[in-house]
């Protein structure tokens, strides 16, 4: 496409039209994986007890950490964004809530394993 040169009135320039790039396919987010991040979202605000986080699927680390926070009393909470990407074998995801007036973050990793995910490691930031 010619573009006009600006304060040349008669000179033009070519711009290449752009490529159209196949937008590569976003690979199916598993439901265990959203399942899980959800459950352990909820046993750290209060919304469910921690026995729930079952040992097969959640690591001591997460049980720790959402056992610490409950410490500091329940909070209702309102998740804001769900971001997650996905490797070989293992899943990232973090995202943001509003917890009152504030906003928080939180960050999650997990692992499949025998054919069943598992969460290692999970975090609300505060």
């Amino acid at each position: 496409m010619l573009v006009p040169i600006p304060g040349f009135t008669h000179l033009l320039y070519l711009v290449p039209d752009p490529l159209t790039q196949a937008i590569a396919a976003q690979p199916e987010v598993p439901r265990e994986v959203s399942a899980l991040v959800r459950v352990a979202l909820d046993s750290a605000f209060g919304l469910r007890p921690v026995a729930h986080l079952t040992p097969k699927l959640f690591d001591a680390a997460v049980r720790a950490h959402i056992s610490s926070r409950l410490k500091r009393g329940v909070e209702a909470a309102e998740l804001l964004t769900f971001h997650i990407q996905l490797r070989d074998g293992y899943a990232e995801v973090c995202g943001s809530l509003a917890v009152g007036s504030k906003r928080t973050a939180y960050a999650a990793r997990l692992a499949i394993s025998g054919g069943v995910w598992r969460m290692l490691n999970f975090r609300v930031l505060t």
